[in-house]
């Protein structure tokens, strides 16, 4: 046999000889030359942050049971800030490019999809790969956008509303009629966070470190806002609960807040961890509260969570979608992006500008 490669036209040409009066051309493409699509890419940057730049990589691969979406929005969240640092790989298997949620059309329906076509309206929770023209996500994590929500909104909804579903209802078991201590109330689960314990008529207590995040946190239902760079956490808390403090208690914060959750939380309360924007330790833990008042603590991500666990979320607050379009849900975006401004979205968030959430489009 002989064999003869060309590459000139982004293919190869194998010729096969086996007679002198035979020949067979078989023309294949190699896997370097696989579908392409554009994606953000992290770039290092030895005096600050990492920039991120529009790139190539690999379309991905369409698998039983998933969906190709082609993306139309996205949103920043603070796991994408680790991630792009270094911080926070994603789960193995998983896509290494950012992103945790999307909204776009699908653009291929898989095998068992029959449900779905092209053209399709979805938003979904992803573990990774929603900075990129395609994500390929399985249906069980995707939730139909009605008719009269833009794509803007439906990127702004699955992390932040699964997020507090989980650590609400799964987790703390949040009762009707209970109070609820939420730091961080004008992020995109803070603010989602109220409006889902207002749902079950509970008393609302955010923290916020302005005035005008506030003010937001009252809009859409926050029934007292300390600010925590000019009030006393626990004194307030005590005051607004009659010294019985937070039955639960939702914080992203971690590090220095240990202290004043301790003050703040009340006896048999439910405390969930889902972040340490201030640190992971605790300066002068002390773990006899914890006993003495029967404190449960827990923590949760999502994005390690199963495809079973997601899927349960997904499906609940895809039940809470009509309330969406009836506006006794909101979405709160606070501002939009291209994504050649991606750097830009990701130092607005870093900042701690944002008020609801920060969302990106593709073009």
């Amino acid at each position: 046999y002989q064999r003869r490669v060309r590459d000139t036209s982004m293919k190869v040409q194998v010729l096969i000889r086996s007679k002198p009066t035979r020949i067979a051309h078989i023309t294949t493409t190699p896997k370097r030359f696989l579908s392409k699509m554009r994606a953000i890419q992290v770039q290092k940057n030895e005096q600050g942050p990492p920039s991120l730049v529009i790139g190539n990589a690999p379309k991905p691969e369409l698998k039983p049971g998933n969906l190709l979406v082609k993306v139309k929005a996205t949103a920043v969240n603070r796991a994408d800030l680790l991630q792009s640092e270094g911080k926070y790989p994603p789960p193995p298997g998983e896509s290494t490019i950012i992103g945790l949620e999307i909204a776009g059309e699908v653009e291929e329906a898989g095998e068992k999809c029959g449900e779905y076509k092209k053209g399709d309206r979805i938003c979904a929770l992803l573990a990774g790969g929603g900075y990129a023209e395609y994500v390929s996500v399985p249906k069980e994590l995707t939730i139909r956008i009605p008719e009269g929500m833009s794509f803007e909104v439906a990127a702004s909804i699955p992390e932040a509303f699964i997020t507090s579903y989980q650590c609400l209802n799964k987790l703390a078991q949040l009762q009707p009629g209970e109070t609820i201590l939420i730091h961080a109330g004008a992020s995109g689960v803070g603010v989602a966070s109220i409006q889902l314990a207002k749902l079950k008529n509970c008393k609302v207590i955010v923290t916020v470190g302005s005035d005008e995040k506030g003010e937001l946190c009252k809009k859409y239902g926050a029934d007292f806002v300390i600010n925590y760079k000019t009030e006393s956490i626990p004194d307030l808390v005590k005051k607004y609960t009659d010294n019985r403090g937070a039955s639960v208690l939702l914080d992203p914060v971690g590090g220095n807040y240990w202290e004043k959750n301790l003050q703040s939380i009340a006896t048999d309360g439910r405390w969930v961890v889902i972040g340490f924007l201030s640190g992971p330790k605790a300066p002068g833990f002390n773990m006899t509260p914890i006993l003495t008042n029967r404190i449960t603590i827990m923590g949760t991500t999502l994005r390690s969570r199963s495809l079973e666990y997601k899927a349960e979320l997904t499906s609940h607050v895809s039940q809470l979608f009509p309330l969406f379009m009836d506006k006794k849900l909101q979405a709160v975006v606070d501002k939009i992006f291209t994504w050649d401004q991606m750097t830009e979205a990701h130092q607005y968030v870093r900042e701690n500008k944002n008020v609801g959430k920060v969302v990106v489009t593709l073009d």
